[in-house]
């Protein structure tokens, strides 16, 4: 499968540049070339077929960083990677959840390592089967060895990324979501909400608000109540009625 990429840039030089580069990748299909953001909020509302844009923070009309923004708010499905002439936009970039930041000139191996991210996230291979595997994951001194059954769910509050257990352990991952978001996918794991990645075998019920603007998950082994976010339940519903659970 190919990932249907839009190019936003409003350096037309820059945006040529990248456009060559991209074409070195089998799976990548470059869908539309636009030079401000008014234009790319445009082709959204227009077209459902994008899953990865590569976003030019420096625009004239719309600050990429607000861009994105209003993308993971709207269109929460398409993946965002940040080109920019200067790195030190990545923190305020942070908080939209970006598959990578890549710093003009883009380097070949970044650009790279970032559209494979992508294509992980965007297309995860089957899930495996949740045992004892074990994996390491960043944490603030180094690497801890977590084994994935044990995992309760995931939480982002404020910048901070903690994994919570069975054994009542709260880790500080410095990972970001995005990443933990595909490092979890094979192992059969779901992110309802962009703060939140849980376990879908940990799913006992799923309940809507008073008035059905949104819904929360219980957990099996929790008495967290994970946030649904409601244009994520169709999706979710998807996925667990391949799992054969039937939903009415």
């Amino acid at each position: 499968m190919k990932l249907k990429v839009l190019l936003v840039d409003d350096n037309k030089q820059a945006l040529s540049t990248l456009k060559q580069q991209l074409h070195s990748f089998s799976f990548i299909d470059i869908i539309g070339e636009l030079y401000n953001g008014n234009d790319a909020i445009h082709f959204l509302r227009q077209s459902k077929e994008v899953d990865l844009m590569m976003l030019d923070i420096e625009m004239d009309d719309i600050n990429g960083l607000d861009l994105a923004h209003h993308i993971k708010a709207r269109y929460p499905e398409v993946l965002v990677i940040f080109t920019t002439g200067h790195a030190g936009f990545a923190l305020d970039g942070y908080e939209a959840d970006p598959v990578d930041f890549l710093t003009k000139p883009i380097d070949p191996i970044r650009l790279e390592t970032a559209l494979e991210k992508a294509k992980k996230i965007k297309f995860p291979t089957n899930a495996k089967q949740i045992t004892n595997e074990r994996i390491g994951l960043r944490v603030t001194k180094g690497i801890q060895i977590i084994e994935v059954q044990n995992i309760l769910f995931i939480e982002k509050k404020g910048r901070t990324i903690f994994i919570h257990t069975k054994n009542n352990d709260k880790i500080k991952s410095t990972d970001t979501m995005q990443n933990l978001e595909a490092i979890f996918k094979p192992f059969d794991f779901y992110r309802p909400h962009q703060s939140f990645i849980i376990p879908m075998d940990q799913i006992r019920a799923i309940f809507p608000d008073k008035y059905a603007r949104s819904y929360s998950i219980e957990l099996a082994d929790s008495k967290t109540n994970i946030p649904l976010s409601r244009n994520r339940f169709p999706d979710l519903k998807r996925v667990l009625e391949e799992k054969m659970i039937q939903i009415h």
